[in-house]
């Protein structure tokens, strides 16, 4: 039976064929059946590998944020700067889908590790650029196996770890999120300042390096009862793959773009490219006898359409505030180093808010009560940002975003474990990669969104300024650096003040967003997430079931008990 389970786990169904939508009685049932065979790990070890992994890749979409200025002067391309951070990105996002189809195939290693070595051979030719081409295309190469580590990450640690237990472990890794996207800034700026902007890549090859040989050796997976190459091409749903892969691309591509003018033609049409492509290739998935990419089931629920849209902008927000406070504290004459400096209360405190979510998940058994939490104060942080300018005390720089990434942090982890909790154990990599697809979309729009925003703002300020020479062409970000050599000071403090304005516009048009999550959230459905857990041995094992669940856990339609049996090593007789 165990070799059956696992089976199942990796492909979707015994035979790995497309399974079909079930009513949700069926569902409940199905779930309350629900088997999770735990392979046995040394879990400090293993857990020690996946967080650098993880902490290597979520590092590398922001360290670049400050050290951006260097690497313009240095390889030239101004006017391509912005595709540095989005080409990483995007290449990451492009194919979320298809990591999770793929790790079900090929097996959970097959995937991770060459992720790692793209991710590695990328970061090297990223610190040997010779110029800004080779180093956009080096990063979009760096994108490939960051995108693919941070999904199979979650992956694995839902196959090593029982959904009990996962908030807990998986606070660790979502607390690598908080500290890698706000660290980021401060360890590029660092380098940057003294060393070189080169070895925010280079320092990669050590640690990843470190990371990959320890999970070789110490990670122990279920065995993958995969099918010949032949039955999967026959199966697999490269038209549904190819339309979502080209959909997010043209989107992802139009919301760049759109920092040089929303009313450009190539701007408009890779939106409506994208959009298109998208809506085509949700109607494909409900269409196609495959085996769907993106399984339309995942949608089907309230909960789960809740937590994909929250996760969206929750991430949205996220990142605007990683790449545009330092940004502020820069226009305030702050150096790159100095800016990372400063946003460290906000790193340090979203990290800690983000590990204790997980464990009082554990604890209590319920995610919602976080994210409401989490949502509440994340907006009231937001909405106290909006009134940061060039006028600020230091002390209220510091508080109003340690407010926010108080909220912030607490909401990396709980929307994952809502979905691991509301679908069956045989949907949890397609969960996790469709999960990771919706952040990825967030953290690139919502960077080219607040560049919009602060552009636009701060151009049509500037243009109200009489004897102001300032040329903002190409890139607004190496203009702010202009500022302390404007004369006279009246205009100099006007300049200063149409910089500070324009990135309150950015929280100024955050907040509101968050609020609706909020809102949002408080209508999610609680699911158990007792699940019939299967612990293996080293040396064989044999089942002991345990205690029957209490009836007093069954608090609604919607929660599901069940029973978790002990596989205990068995003794050689």
């Amino acid at each position: 039976m165990a070799s059956s389970t696992a089976s199942i786990a990796a492909n979707g169904s015994p035979d790995g064929a497309k399974v079909a939508p079930m009513a949700p009685e069926k569902v409940k049932k199905a779930k309350e059946d629900d088997e999770h065979i735990v392979p046995h790990n040394n879990l400090p070890i293993v857990f020690f590998s996946l967080m650098l992994t993880a902490f290597l890749a979520a590092l590398d979409q922001t360290i670049v944020a400050t050290a951006l200025p260097t690497m313009v002067a240095q390889l030239g391309g101004g006017k391509d700067y912005s595709w540095v951070g989005s080409a990483y990105l995007i290449a990451g996002a492009s194919l979320c889908p298809a990591y999770g189809k793929l790790s079900d195939i090929f097996g959970r290693k097959q995937v991770l590790y060459p992720c790692i070595l793209i991710f590695l051979v990328g970061s090297a030719l990223c610190g040997a650029a010779k110029s800004m081409t080779w180093l956009i295309l080096a990063r979009a190469l760096q994108g490939i196996g960051g995108g693919g580590i941070q999904q199979l990450v979650q992956i694995v640690i839902g196959d090593i770890v029982s959904l009990e237990e996962r908030g807990t472990y998986g606070s660790f890794v979502g607390a690598m999120w908080g500290v890698a996207g706000v660290i980021g800034p401060l360890v590029g700026g660092a380098l940057t300042d003294h060393v070189s902007w080169r070895w925010c890549f280079w320092i990669n090859l050590p640690t990843g390096g470190l990371a990959a040989v320890l999970l070789f050796f110490s990670l122990n997976l279920n065995p993958h009862h995969g099918k010949p190459l032949r039955d999967h091409v026959r199966e697999f749903d490269f038209v549904g793959l190819f339309l979502f892969v080209g959909g997010v691309v043209c989107l992802l591509l139009g919301f760049s773009q759109s920092q040089n003018g929303w009313d450009r033609p190539a701007t408009i049409a890779l939106l409506v490219a994208g959009v298109m492509t998208l809506v085509l290739g949700v109607g494909f998935e409900n269409w196609t006898d495959r085996s769907p990419v993106i399984p339309p089931r995942l949608f089907k629920t309230r909960t789960t359409g809740l937590i994909f849209l929250t996760v969206f902008f929750h991430s949205f927000a996220f990142f605007a505030a990683a790449y545009y406070l330092p940004l502020y504290f820069q226009i305030l004459g702050a150096s790159a180093t100095k800016s990372g400096v400063l946003i460290i209360p906000f790193s340090l405190l979203s990290s800690f808010t983000s590990g204790l979510a997980g464990y009082i998940i554990s604890k209590m058994g319920d995610y919602r009560p976080v994210m409401w939490i989490g949502y509440a104060v994340m907006a009231i942080g937001y909405g106290l940002m909006i009134m940061l300018d060039e006028r600020t005390s230091l002390a209220l720089q510091i508080i109003y975003p340690l407010i926010a990434g108080l909220g912030l942090g607490a909401l990396f982890i709980p929307p994952l474990i809502g979905l691991q909790a509301a679908m069956p154990v045989k949907d949890m990599a397609t969960t996790s990669t469709t999960l990771g697809l919706f952040r990825s979309l967030g953290s690139t729009i919502g960077i080219s969104v607040g560049q919009a925003i602060w552009s636009g703002v701060l151009r049509q300020r500037l243009s109200k300024i009489s004897g102001l020479t300032l040329n903002l062409s190409g890139a607004a970000l190496d203009s702010a650096r202009q500022i302390e050599s404007i004369q006279p000071a009246s205009v100099r403090q006007q300049v200063l003040r149409a910089y500070t304005k324009g990135v309150s516009a950015i929280w100024l048009v955050n907040t509101p967003i968050i609020c609706v999550c909020f809102v949002a959230v408080l209508f999610l459905k609680k699911y158990s997430l007792k699940r019939r857990v299967i612990r293996t041995g080293k040396n064989g094992a044999e089942v002991v079931p345990a205690n029957d669940i209490p009836d007093d856990l069954e608090k609604g339609p919607e929660e599901e008990a069940s029973t978790e049996e002990e596989v205990r090593p068995s003794i050689a007789k």
